[in-house]
This record gives C-alpha cells, structure tokens and sequence, in this order.
C-alpha cells in the first residue's frame, strides 16, 4: 500500500460543500488551511481533516469517529468531519514549503505516524461512515458531515462554474 499523503482543499469547493451541510468545517486561514488526508471510503475519495494537538485532546475518548494521533499528543483525525472530494478540489501539500518550521515538524510527525498506521485508519474512516449512513446511530448522526447529501453534492460539483456577477438590467418607468 502506497504512502499517504497530505492535502488541503480548494475554498470554493468547501463553500459549494457547505450549501448541503452547514458541519462542513471551513478553512482556518491561508497560514493554517484545512489539512488532511485522502482515502477511498464506499467508492469515494474521502478527505479526512487532522487537527492539531490541544490540551484537551488527552482528554477525548477515542471511537470510531476520532483517531488520537500518539494519545492526542500529535493531535487527531477526525473522520467525523471527513468530506467526499472532487478531484478538481484536491491540492498536494508540500511540507517543504510550509515557513513556520514548527508546524512543518508537526505535520511531518502527523503523516508518519498516520502511514505506519494505514490499515486502523482506513478502519476506522470506514466504521464511521457505515455506522453514521445506517441511520441507527444518534450519536453518530449529529456529530459527523451528512456523507450521503455531500456524495450527491460531490457528484454534481462542477469546478469550473461560475456565478453570474452581471447586474439584470433595470427597469425605469417613464
């Protein structure tokens, strides 16, 4: 199995994302954008976002829906918030080029951790995705993204459409 790699996701697609389910987590900023990892999850790509270490991540109990990343000291994967990705919406992330030399060694700690545990990842994204869609789980059903809604969204993404920004014509009575 090939190493995983890491991604961030275009904002136009995350927007169009959000108008079928307001959970969608939107990027931070352009210093800390949403990244995270793709996986192939009931036939779709599914972009999984990792979330950097916070105190209260020792605390969190782990489930099918969250991933300590070395007992939250890494941080987490949190496959509650995971997303069916357009490949048009996809960006490669280069570490390389990240300037905050800090968050750089993080994220590089993140991914080989993640690799050398490919197999509970991929088990863990697809736990959560049967249990969320069966429609049996509360918990489930209000704390992950509605992945069916944002698979039909995702089928009918078209990245290269635009909204219409010309004025309709005004009507001027006489």
């Amino acid at each position: 199995m090939e190493n995983l790699r890491l991604y961030r996701i275009d904002d136009k697609y995350i927007y169009y994302l959000k108008g079928s389910d307001s959970r969608v987590q939107n990027n931070k900023n352009k210093k800390r954008p949403y990244v995270g990892i793709v996986l192939i999850v009931s036939n779709y790509r599914y972009f999984v976002p990792m979330e950097s270490p916070k105190p209260n991540h020792t605390n969190i109990k782990t489930g099918s829906h969250i991933m300590k990343l070395d007992n939250g000291k890494l941080g987490l994967l949190g496959f509650n918030n995971m997303i069916p990705v357009h490949d048009s919406a996809l960006i490669p992330f280069d570490i390389d080029d990240e300037t905050d030399k800090k968050y750089a060694e993080l994220l590089r700690r993140q991914i080989s951790y993640i690799n050398r545990r490919k197999a509970d990842v991929l088990n863990s994204a697809s736990k959560t995705y049967f249990k969320a869609t069966a429609g049996n789980n509360d918990f489930l059903s209000k704390i992950c993204c509605d992945f069916k809604k944002l698979e039909n969204a995702c089928g009918h993404y078209n990245p290269n459409f635009k909204k219409s920004t010309t004025k309709k014509p005004s009507v001027t009575k006489k």
